[in-house]
């Protein structure tokens, strides 16, 4: 978990035995498989919150960030890791990132929740692509790099990074992609970064809002094009 450079009053690094998955998922005999066969270990890493890290809380009838969980799954192997993810982020009630760990690669996992007749709703599980630790680009990840400005635009930010940095692999690996597209998309992500500039410098909430909300937009407007 060291990508994220956490402060260290949210450690927490304890064991969390597969057999507690088990029991609070109710989980059949497939699924127990699928964790028997492909989870070495799973640990409770960190926990962010207001009182560790003076990061306010953000809290309203649909979405609750008072904490945000950090968790480390090692894999004895890969072709499940969507499963295990979904599984989690399902079981957690809090915002949570997950890291899947295989050898010298990682995964992060994060997702869209919301509360709905007292049961949390996964509406999106955000997965990056396999990624070298060592990689470069999970610099942007670092603690101190992500938003501030309250606990749910800090997860958010952490959304938004895994999402770069699998639109940095896609536009690295593909070709197929038009080159005034390309241009395009590099012109979106710029506004994105500059949206998120004046969002982190804002102090008046009705004016973080209208920032959050042309950020979406971008965002929106960008996948359009890579679904092309």
């Amino acid at each position: 978990m060291e990508i994220f450079n956490l402060p260290n009053e949210c450690k927490i690094d304890k064991n969390i035995p597969k057999e507690m998955i088990y029991k609070n998922a109710e989980a059949n005999e497939k699924l127990k498989r699928v964790f028997i066969d492909n989870v070495e270990k799973i640990r409770f890493m960190y926990l962010l919150n207001f009182s560790n890290s003076n990061i306010q809380n953000y809290i309203n009838d649909r979405e609750r960030f008072e904490e945000i969980d950090f968790i480390k799954i090692i894999l004895r192997e890969k072709g499940k890791e969507n499963v295990i993810s979904k599984l989690f982020h399902q079981l957690i009630p809090k915002s949570t990132v997950i890291i899947l760990e295989f050898k010298t690669e990682i995964l992060i996992s994060t997702s869209n929740k919301k509360i709905e007749k007292e049961r949390v709703i996964v509406e999106e599980v955000f997965n990056s692509n396999w990624i070298e630790i060592e990689n470069e680009i999970l610099e942007d990840l670092e603690y101190k790099k992500l938003n501030s400005t309250n606990l749910k635009v800090f997860y958010e930010d952490i959304i938004e990074k895994v999402r770069i940095i699998n639109l940095s692999k896609k536009l690295n690996s593909e070709s197929n992609i038009e080159s005034e597209n390309l241009e395009l998309l590099e012109k979106i992500n710029k506004e994105i970064e500059e949206l998120k500039v004046l969002r982190k410098k804002e102090t008046q909430l009705n004016r973080i809002t209208e920032i959050q909300t042309k950020i979406v937009k971008k965002i929106k407007e960008r996948d359009s094009i890579l679904k092309k």
